[in-house]
């Protein structure tokens, strides 16, 4: 799983070179980070578990997902969403770099026109 997320910090600084991250180590994860106006600002997060790394997005919730690959459109979670991988092989890297430069795109967008934005639905 380190190899793992290794590799999703190096495609997220490969789409984001200005991209930063910092350990959270009470959430035991990875969270990531685009400068912003005034400071940076967060719009994902690499979540390491046992068997599987989750790959997040803040506001996943309004990511463009014709394809429905993204997990967590539940009860539980009313705006995040994300990735799940068990192994290298099972990332589709277009995919994923897609879903960071969106992410990061909304994340920096004044809360108010991302309250407008139509909310992704399955």
């Amino acid at each position: 799983m380190r190899a793992l997320s290794n590799h999703l910090r190096a495609l997220v600084k490969q789409a984001l070179p200005e991209s930063s991250e910092q350990v959270k180590t009470g959430w035991k994860l990875i969270a990531l980070y685009v400068p912003g106006r005034s400071k940076s600002v967060k719009f994902g997060f690499i979540l390491p578990h046992a068997d599987s790394v989750s790959f997040g997005f803040d506001w996943g919730v309004l990511l463009d997902d014709p394809d429905g690959v993204l997990l967590g459109a539940d009860e539980r979670l009313k705006q995040v969403r994300y990735l799940s991988y068990r192994s290298i092989r099972d990332l589709k890297t277009r995919t994923a770099m897609r879903f960071v430069n969106q992410a990061a795109e909304l994340s920096s967008m004044p809360r108010s026109f991302r309250m407008m934005l139509p909310r992704y639905t399955r």
